[in-house]
């Protein structure tokens, strides 16, 4: 999975991709289809990741950032997509398998997000 790289492609994640809540975190999901591919310039799944101060020190923050990519490297998606997460305070309290259950229930609850949950 690349990520994005840009303030404009992060962007257009946020204003074209489906918004999910959640206590500690906030997903944006953006199918790649065709015109979003030649905007956003991939063919494979983008994951964007938006860790602020509120969340912790360094080494909290990059733990998180660790973690959701492991966890996103692992999510079997059925179509490439454009993906940010915004992590919110408290984020940094939950586990790995509590933090992947959470992620995997917020890609499973949007229609138009294309996800294969694994058991």
């Amino acid at each position: 999975m690349q990520s994005l790289k840009t303030t404009r492609q992060f962007s257009y994640v946020y204003k074209k991709g489906v918004k999910r809540h959640h206590e500690f975190f906030v997903l944006y999901c953006l199918p790649l289809e065709h015109l979003h591919r030649e905007f956003l310039g991939a063919h494979a799944s983008l994951l964007g990741l938006s860790v602020s101060k509120k969340v912790g020190n360094a080494v909290r923050r990059n733990l998180i950032k660790r973690r959701v990519r492991s966890i996103f490297q692992h999510v079997p998606l059925q179509c490439p997509q454009a993906i940010v997460f915004v992590a919110k305070a408290g984020v940094g309290q939950l586990d790995y398998a509590t933090l992947r259950t959470h992620i995997l229930q917020c890609l499973a609850q949007k229609k138009r997000i294309r996800t294969k949950v694994p058991k």
